[in-house]
C-alpha cells in the first residue's frame, strides 16, 4: 500500500453518537484563500456535523491563549502557514482537524485531504485518526517545530522569485515557473549529509527535508508518506536538474525526480551560501546557520482525516 492509508489507524471516531456536544476549538485564518469561509459560514457548517464550535480569528487573537480552554477537538481552518503556526501550539495528545482554505494546502493533501471544507466538515464524524508528523530543527543552539519542511537551494530560492499577487491556480502556477528558473539557473553547493550517523558529501541544486512529503507550489517531492518520527530527505543532484525540469513542464504529475530517503536524524552541514526556508519563512541568507540537525518528533498528535468520500 503506498497511500496515505499506510498511517491510518482502523479506529472511526463515531462522534455523531455522542449525547453531549462535541467541545470544538477553531482556530481560523479569515484572510487565508479567497476568504469564501468567514466565521458565520464556518460556525454554521460545523454546528450542522454535530460539534459545538468556538471559533478564533488568529488575527485578532492570540492562539496561544485560546488554546488554555479544554476541548475534545480542534480545527485549523486556513493554509499550510496557519497550520505550521498552529500545529505546534495543540495540547499533546490533541485530535484535530485541518479544514484547508489556502492556495496549495500541502499538508491536507499528503494526507489525502483534497474536497472544498464544507465537504471535509459533512465527513468529519466518521474521520479516521492517524499520527501527525513533526520535524525538530536545532541550529545555533535554538530548536524550531516545523509542520511541513525545512528547505536548502532551488525551490527555496525561487520563493522569493514568484510574481506577488497571483491567487489560486494562477498562484500555483506563478509558483511552479519559478521554480523552473530557479533550477535552471542553481549552482551545485557541497553539502556534507549524515543520515541516522552515515556521513556522504554531495554537490546539490536542492535539499528539502519534509514531515509529509509535499512542499512548495503544491509539489509531490516523495512517493510515501514520512513514517512517524522519521524525516522524509528530497535531494537533487545536478544530473536530475533536466528530469525535473520535464517534470514540471510536463504538469509536476505524481513523485518529483529526485533522491528519496527517510531517517529518524538528519545532520546537515552546508557549504557556502545557500538559501534556506522554514516552512514559509525564509531566513536570510547572510544570517542563515550552516549547521542543521533534523529529528523525526514522536508523534503526539492525531488528525483527522475524513472518510474517503472526502478524499476526491
Amino acid at each position: 500500500m503506498t497511500g496515505p492509508e499506510r498511517l491510518y489507524g482502523h479506529e472511526t471516531l463515531r462522534m455523531m453518537a455522542r449525547d453531549v456536544p462535541i467541545r470544538t476549538v477553531v482556530l481560523l485564518n479569515p484572510n487565508a484563500g479567497q476568504g469564501d469561509w468567514p466565521a458565520d459560514r464556518l460556525g454554521a457548517a460545523l454546528q450542522d456535523a454535530g460539534l459545538s464550535p468556538r471559533i478564533i480569528d488568529i488575527k485578532r487573537s492570540d492562539p496561544q491563549r485560546a488554546l488554555v480552554a479544554p476541548a475534545d477537538l480542534y480545527v485549523i481552518a486556513g493554509g499550510d502557514g496557519t497550520v505550521a503556526k498552529i500545529a505546534p501550539l495543540l495540547p499533546r495528545g490533541a485530535r484535530f482537524a485541518v479544514l484547508p482554505l489556502g492556495t496549495a494546502n500541502n499538508v491536507a493533501r499528503a494526507h489525502g485531504i483534497r474536497s472544498e471544507p464544507g465537504m471535509v466538515i459533512s465527513h468529519l464524524p466518521e474521520a479516521d485518526e492517524c499520527a501527525f508528523p513533526l520535524l525538530r530543527v536545532e541550529a545555533k543552539g535554538q530548536d524550531q517545530v516545523l509542520t511541513e519542511a525545512l528547505g536548502l537551494g532551488a525551490l527555496s530560492a525561487s520563493m522569493e522569485m514568484a510574481e506577488a499577487g497571483k491567487t489560486g491556480s494562477d498562484k500555483i502556477a506563478e509558483g511552479r515557473r519559478s521554480f523552473a528558473q530557479a533550477l535552471r539557473q542553481a549552482m551545485p553547493k557541497a553539502h556534507l549529509i549524515e543520515v541516522d550517523g552515515n556521513a556522504r558529501e554531495s554537490e546539490l541544486l536542492m535539499l528539502e527535508a519534509l514531515a509529509h512529503g509535499r512542499a512548495g507550489p503544491g509539489l509531490q517531492l516523495l512517493p510515501e508518506p514520512v513514517r512517524p518520527g522519521q524525516v522524509g530527505l528530497f535531494t537533487v543532484t545536478p544530473e536530475l536538474r533536466e528530469p525535473l525540469l520535464r517534470w514540471l513542464e510536463e504538469g509536476a504529475d505524481g513523485p518529483a525526480p529526485g533522491h528519496v530517503e527517510q531517517a529518524s536524524e538528519v545532520r546537515i552541514a552546508c557549504g557556502g551560501t545557500v538559501p534556506l526556508r522554514l516552512d514559509d519563512e525564509m531566513q536570510h541568507m547572510d544570517q542563515a546557520p550552516r549547521r542543521l540537525v533534523l529529528r523525526g518528533m514522536d508523534p503526539n498528535l492525531h488528525l483527522l482525516v475524513p472518510g474517503q468520500g472526502s478524499r476526491t
